[in-house]
């Protein structure tokens, strides 16, 4: 927020400069960016009147200036510039001086000495509606007889400050020039005042000129309507106009710069409509119908959607409600009557339709964080008052206001002993109370009890912690005494899910992991990348854009596109993981269930094994338990290549190398392997007792198994009906070859094992492991029709 100093002064008695004002307001939770001193970048830049002027000997185009500029003796200045002539009142760069383009040095053009320069009014950043003149093409002749010598700063108001206030979410009243003053007033304990409302109005009454029509009250909770006859468009005062340019605005005419000027000042973003555009002389405030269009004031076509606000009259939208005026009920150099509104719109509703048209201005901003009821009426008479005074036009009688809100403002009652506790301090009540009142929070005493009486602009305030807050920012922060804190000391744990999670992450920083965080908002293309359909989701309701307008209920396309990203920089080498929530919206419940999921990513010659071989490690880690691979069919994920992960009977996740099409969607340049873990039911699986047994006084016996099954025959499924057949003699099953090509046929696979046997009764015989490698073969032939190779 761009708050001119000298536009402070105008409501704040304020006492200190620039710079101890802006220590003040920091030390009373102001935030300052900065301190802007104008005119800063243009030094030794004078009012000179040309007394003489010569042609350049050796060029035609050249001129030699002799120009008074308040010295003994006139200054010599070469110029190419063909509007200057004797008598002339213009500015100069003396050299050596300074312009906002860079540094003037003496010099000499085609043999004759030139001592400064002459400068047109872009050479000091001026624009026509800063100061006539300023925008022709040469240089800038000065309006009437300033005196010779004068810092042409003076003269053009370029010399000022300006304080970049950094302003909170929750003080939109300090969005404006008036509520800065009100926080430098109580900053530097001096008196502050408000601008005078008075203006004359003439026997034409408002409702005679439009009517209004309320429909969407509950985005529209006040609309403020007054008329303004006899216009005479032009120029603003220099005084308003210098206002305006300090705090970033860009001066157009009086009755668009009111507008402007009012919204600065006040916080409450005003529009004006050229009445004899009002389609049947009526404003409708409505919802906008799907599909709607109309042309906004920057000359774009609108395509508008059933949430959006619009001002219409009886044909159709002639306004963005909060954000932009239409273009054809813009001010013009023919208006001659005009309607000003003053409205406070729905905070969250303006800012859905500023992101979903992709336009921000001024007035959408101030309206997205919310403006005060009362101040659409002051904002009103205010902008009337400089019709008034500017001789703009005439004000008719009486306005239209359509008010559906409570006005009534909040009286907060507490006692001085619960805020010294909250702080603590030890101040009377009487000290609160002048507090208080010094940031306009009206505050009467019954004991030791406050009874505050909130003002309607300070919307932030809402209990007794922000009564506590408010003194002690204006008590001083660094006036509060430093005390131990007074708290029972108690022996702390995690819980068993952070416990289980901190295994987890040890573990993969241990294996080389690096964990990444994503934004938990998603969109409908993430899916479609992914090749599935869009999940019943949560939505959000005033989203960034399409592509985060949902909560995500996978981690897979964000990790993927972390994936592409480092290997586009060449990062092929990768090992990460992420360990977040899935929302998953629950019917008839507010609140969405949360799933804690994992995602494992690997590239950079990682493959299938390798990444089963991590989860294999974080399926012991946790719950002591084998996984069983079969097959999947995940869209994203390479068919032949890829796995659902079971425990038992119980699916946690799937995994695989990334599908060549996924590849192509993501720009992923090399192969990548991914796996997703459901947590919830990972952590959910209870943990064996563990049970210590003695070492085996007996040998093993191996046997190696290959037999040739179809080729969509699951390995993990091959081990389970192995292990069933073999019984208690077997110890273990290992997978340790799959080769598929003509020898074997189309469509068929040849998969080998090693078996591992063992008694702990004695040593097993050949006749006894041969009779449990015939039950293994019968059952996998039974089972999957399994020939041994």
């Amino acid at each position: 927020m761009l708050a001119p100093y000298r536009w402070i002064c105008d409501y704040a008695d304020v006492k200190s400069d620039v710079q101890t004002l802006a220590d003040k307001m920091v030390m009373t939770g102001n935030g300052v960016e900065e301190i802007v001193l104008l005119g800063e970048d243009i030094v030794n830049v004078v009012v000179g009147k040309i007394e003489k002027i010569t042609k350049h000997p050796d060029a035609d185009k050249l001129q030699i200036c002799m120009i008074d500029v308040g010295d003994e003796e006139l200054l010599q200045i070469v110029t190419g510039a063909d509007n200057v002539f004797e008598g002339a009142y213009i500015p100069v760069a003396k050299a050596p001086s300074m312009l906002p383009a860079g540094p003037i040095k003496k010099g000499r053009l085609r043999g004759v000495e030139s001592f400064g320069m002459l400068c047109s009014g872009g050479e000091l950043n001026l624009k026509e509606e800063d100061y006539p003149g300023a925008g022709v093409d040469g240089i800038m002749i000065l309006q009437g007889e300033p005196q010779v010598g004068m810092d042409v700063r003076e003269l053009l108001n370029l010399k000022g400050a300006v304080i970049d206030f950094e302003v909170g979410a929750n003080r939109p009243d300090c969005l404006s020039i008036i509520g800065t003053a009100r926080e430098a007033a109580a900053a530097d304990e001096v008196s502050f005042h408000l601008p005078e409302i008075k203006y004359e109005q003439s026997a034409r009454k408002t409702e005679d000129m439009v009517s209004v029509d309320v429909q969407a009250k509950d985005l529209c909770t006040r609309y403020v309507a007054a008329g303004v006859t006899d216009v005479k468009i032009g120029p603003s005062p220099e005084w308003m106009r210098i206002r305006l340019r300090e705090a970033g605005i860009r001066p157009i005419n009086n009755i668009v710069d009111i507008t402007n000027f009012v919204m600065l000042e006040t916080g409450q973003p005003m529009h004006a409509f050229d009445a004899a555009q009002i389609r049947g002389g009526k404003i409708i405030v409505r919802r906008a119908r799907n599909g709607e269009k109309m042309k906004t004031l920057d000359d774009k076509e609108r395509t508008f959607t059933e949430n959006m606000l619009l001002i219409c009259d009886n044909d159709g939208p002639i306004g963005v409600a909060g954000v932009m005026g239409g273009l054809d009920s813009e001010i013009t150099e023919q208006t001659k009557t005009v309607i000003f509104e003053s409205a406070k719109f729905m905070y969250g509703n303006i800012r859905q339709t500023s992101r979903g048209l992709g336009l921000a201005t001024e007035s959408s901003m101030r309206f997205s964080k919310g403006v005060d009821v009362a101040t659409s009426m002051f904002a009103m008479q205010r902008a009337l008052t400089l019709i008034d005074e500017l001789g703009a036009g005439t004000v008719a009688q009486g306005m239209i206001d359509v008010l559906s809100e409570d006005l009534k403002q909040k009286v907060i009652k507490v006692g001085a002993g619960r805020i010294n506790a909250k702080l603590g301090t030890n101040l009377s009540a009487k000290t609160m109370q002048q507090l208080l009142n010094r940031v306009f929070i009206q505050t009467g005493l019954i004991g030791d009890e406050l009874v505050c009486t909130v003002p309607t602009f300070r919307s932030d305030i809402y209990g007794d912690a922000d009564i506590a807050e408010e003194v002690a920012r204006m008590y001083g922060y660094d006036n509060i005494p430093e005390t131990d804190a007074n708290i029972e000391m108690r022996r702390g744990r995690v819980s068993e899910f952070e416990s289980k999670t901190d295994l987890l992450r040890d573990y993969l920083r241990d294996n080389g992991f690096l964990e990444c965080i994503t934004y938990s908002f998603t969109g409908p293309q993430d899916y479609a990348k992914i090749g599935v359909e869009v999940p019943q989701s949560v939505k959000i309701i005033n989203p960034l854009g399409d592509d985060t307008s949902l909560m995500r209920t996978t981690l897979v396309p964000h990790m993927l596109g972390v994936v592409a990203m480092n290997q586009n920089r060449k990062n092929d080498d990768l090992q990460l993981y992420e360990i977040s929530r899935g929302y998953f919206p629950q019917e008839g419940e507010a609140l969405p269930k949360e799933v804690p999921i994992m995602v494992l990513a690997q590239s950079g010659g990682k493959d299938f094994y390798d990444l089963k071989g991590i989860v294999e490690n974080i399926v012991a880690l946790t719950c002591g338990k084998d996984i069983l691979c079969r097959r999947a069919q995940t869209p994203y994920l390479h068919p032949g290549i890829s796995a659902d992960i079971y425990v038992g009977d119980e699916k946690i996740g799937v995994m695989g190398s990334v599908h060549p099409d996924t590849m192509k969607l993501f720009e992923m340049p090399q192969p990548a392997v991914i796996a997703q873990i459901d947590l919830e039911k990972l952590f959910a699986i209870s943990k064996p007792e563990i049970k210590f047994v003695q070492l085996p006084k007996y040998p093993a016996a191996t046997r190696d198994i290959a037999v040739i099954v179809d080729d969509e025959t699951g390995a993990g499924d091959m081990m389970l009906v192995m292990k069933d057949a073999g019984g208690k003699r077997i110890e273990k099953i290992e997978l340790f070859d799959v080769f598929s090509g003509e020898q074997i046929g189309a469509g068929r696979k040849s998969v080998a094992y090693a078996i591992t046997m063992r008694s702990p009764e004695g040593t097993l015989t050949d006749e006894e492991v041969e009779a449990v490698m015939k039950k293994i073969l019968k059952a996998l032939e039974k089972d999957f029709g399994a020939q041994l190779r």
